[in-house]
This record gives C-alpha cells, structure tokens and sequence, in this order.
C-alpha cells in the first residue's frame, strides 16, 4: 500500500504515456503517478504506442529500456526525428546492467532516466522537471506564434495603410475629370431640353419627316444625358466616400448618423463585388430607426467594421444559394435607451459550433487560402470595443449568421 499523505501536487496535471511490455510496471507506475494528479496512458508496444501519440497531446514519455527483448533506442531515435514527437521529454527506465545503453539514450535526446525498483522521490522530482521544460517549451511555441502573429497583423496594417494612400491618390485623380463629366452632362441636358423646345414650338418650321427625326433622336440624346449625370453622380458618392474612408483623420471620433455611414458602406459593398465583375448579388434589406441620435465616432473605421460583417454576409449566402433571390440579408437600427443597437442578419451557411469562440481571433479564417488574412472580424471587434461598444453573435449551422451591436451613446 503506497502512502499518499504527503502527496502534494503543484503543477498542473500532465498527460503521461508509459511504454513498458510488463503489466505490472505498466500498472504500478499508472497508479503511482495518478496519485500526483497526472492523466496516464499506457501502451504494451511501441505501434500502440504511436497510436496514442498520434490521437493525444502527450507532456512526457516513460520508455522501459527493452521491450519485447529488443533495445528502444531506435524506436527513441524515431521520435526524436519526428517533429511532433520530438520535444516530448522521455524517461528511460532502466535496470542497473543498462549504463551503456542509458548513455547512448540520452546522448539521443532523452531527458532523464529511472533505475528499478522505482524510488519514488526521484520519479516525483524528474518527473516534475521534464514537465517544468515541456510547458516552458509550449510557452515559447505560443509566445513565437504570437509574435508572428503580430508581424503579420503589422504587415496586413502596413498594406491596409498603403492601400489607403494608393485609394486617396487615385480617387483625386478620377474627381476632377468626373466633375467635368458630371457638369458637361447638366449643360448638354440643358442645351438639349432648348432645341427640343425650340422644336416642338415650331413643327411647321421643318419638313415633316426631318422634324420627326431629329425630335427621335433629341429625346434619346435627352435620355442618355440624363443617364450619364446620374451614374455620374453615384461614381462620384462612391469616390466621396472613398476620400473619407483613407482620410488620415479616419481615426478621429465625430458625431455621426449611423444610418447614413451605414447606407454608405453598403453602396461601397456592391461597388466592390461589381469591380470584381460579380454582378448577381443578394439584396440587403434595412430597417432604420429615424430617432437614433448622432453618436461619437470614427466613421472611417466604423464603416470598415460594418464593411468586414457585411462582406462575411455577403460570402455566406453567395456560397449557399445558386438561385440568389432565396438570400437573406437584414441591417436594421434601434435606439436603445443608453445605446444604439445594430443587428446584421443573413440566411446563408452559418458557422460551426466549434469555431464560433474563434471567429473573431485574429487570422482566423474559414474561407480557402488566398481570400484574405482573416482580419475582418477581429478589425470589427476592436473597431467596436474602441467604441466602447460590444459585439456577439448568435449562429446556427446552414441556417443564419446574427451579428449584435451596440455602440454607447
């Protein structure tokens, strides 16, 4: 009966895998160091063996020096030149007659090793430093991962930033010849609306067949003009736009009304899948609450927060539906008494139970390589807590997708 009063368990409980060929090791080893609190594995071979590795996240290996008669050094090589394997801390256990081998097993890569009969107080004390350098290999694995994480944040920002320039400097470019465009457009639908009533009031002033030719084909020009003023005039709501949302004073808060920032967006939304010639786009639906006041905020980066959810919306449904009149999207607004609510709807693929905590993680995607670094929702997140705002979400798989805003007043 092993005495377990002075037992007394710091670390966090480790998952152990112990591979040794004789049962009753197997088992007095489990028990003793389930007793410290560890989870224990055990395996009679090594192809078990690698069949627990391979299904579990193991902190340290014991591996009996013979199994089945036949020395574990290449079996210990071959995990040391896997890199999964490879940084797992192993414990030899030995028998006295095993010096040599316990020296080329070390020399190796293993960490450390046991005599039989097993004295408790040294497995307790080299067990617990091969579980000390394991975690503080998986805390320099994640403090790695998460300074690349930063540099790649940086250089998505750095892009962003450049793009933003580049945006800034071709959108001034395109306003000046669009405004004569626009202009040119109002003074030939004036002068056109002169000869067509200088026309009409004379009809007997020209031949019959050329007074009907030439009030055909100025009614059309009329047409046409009235055309080119108008998409002249979305061309320039969206350049407007465009100026504000890379204004290097985007980050500054300033009354606002959501509704229109929103309604903005939405119009930069379809200009960007149009410019990608997507042209069989789903329908967004809005509902505005007309009493919601004008809230602190920075429109530029606001926007690009409504932007990410609604370009989410938009991939959601446009991968769900073929017949993209069954879409769904929905904005609506709602003043709150101490905070504007914004809900953004759609009825497209969802998202998963599992990864919905990980949705707004930075770099976490689930579309395919290349469609983007994963920012969008975390840039939402952030954009909207800088707002002293908040954000969930309520989803269900293959049904709807349901983002919830609300932005203090």
């Amino acid at each position: 009966m092993e005495n377990t009063n002075d037992v007394k368990f710091i670390q966090k409980p480790a998952k152990i895998l112990i591979i040794d060929d004789h049962e009753n090791t197997r088992s007095l080893l489990k028990r003793r160091l389930s007793i410290y609190g560890h989870e224990v594995l055990t395996a009679a071979n090594s192809k078990l063996a690698l069949q627990i590795l391979s299904a579990n996240t193991i902190d340290v290996i014991f591996l009996n020096m013979f199994i089945d008669g036949v020395s574990s050094y290449d079996f210990l090589i071959s995990l040391k030149e896997n890199n999964l394997y490879r940084v797992i801390p192993v414990i030899m256990i030995s028998s006295d007659s095993d010096s040599e081998l316990v020296v080329k097993c070390i020399e190796a890569g293993a960490e450390d090793y046991l005599i039989k009969p097993l004295n408790q107080t040294l497995l307790k004390a080299r067990l617990s430093n091969c579980i000390s350098k394991k975690e503080a290999h998986d805390k320099e694995i994640a403090y790695l991962a998460k300074i690349e994480q930063g540099q790649k944040q940086i250089v998505a920002q750095e892009k962003m930033a450049s793009l933003g320039v580049l945006v800034s400097s071709i959108s001034q470019e395109l306003k000046n010849p669009l405004n004569f465009v626009i202009n040119f457009a109002a003074v030939s639908a004036e002068t056109c609306n002169d000869v067509l009533e200088k026309i009409k009031n004379t009809p007997n002033d020209l031949p019959k067949e050329l007074f009907t030719f030439l009030l055909e084909k100025l009614e059309k020009f009329q047409t046409n003009v009235v055309k080119i003023s108008e998409y002249g005039q979305n061309a320039d709501k969206i350049i407007r736009f465009m100026l504000d949302q890379s204004s290097t004073s985007g980050g500054k808060k300033h009354p606002g009304n959501i509704n229109k920032i929103i309604s903005q967006t939405i119009t930069m939304l379809f200009a960007a899948y149009k410019g990608n010639g997507i042209t069989t786009l789903p329908k967004i639906d809005t509902e505005f609450d007309n009493t919601l006041p004008h809230v602190l905020i920075s429109t530029q980066s606001f926007s690009k927060a409504i932007y990410n959810i609604l370009d989410n919306a938009f991939y959601s449904v446009i991968n769900k539906f073929e017949d993209i009149s069954l879409a769904k999207i929905m904005v609506k607004t709602k003043n709150q008494p101490s905070s504007v609510e914004i809900t953004i709807y759609d009825n497209g693929v969802g998202i998963k139970s599992d990864i919905v905590d990980k949705i707004f993680v930075p770099f976490f995607t689930t579309k395919p390589e290349g469609t983007g670094p994963g920012l969008g929702l975390s840039t939402a997140l952030e954009v909207i807590q800088d707002h002293s705002g908040t954000i969930t979400v309520d989803s269900e798989e293959n049904n709807f997708a349901k983002f919830n805003i609300e932005i203090s007043k």
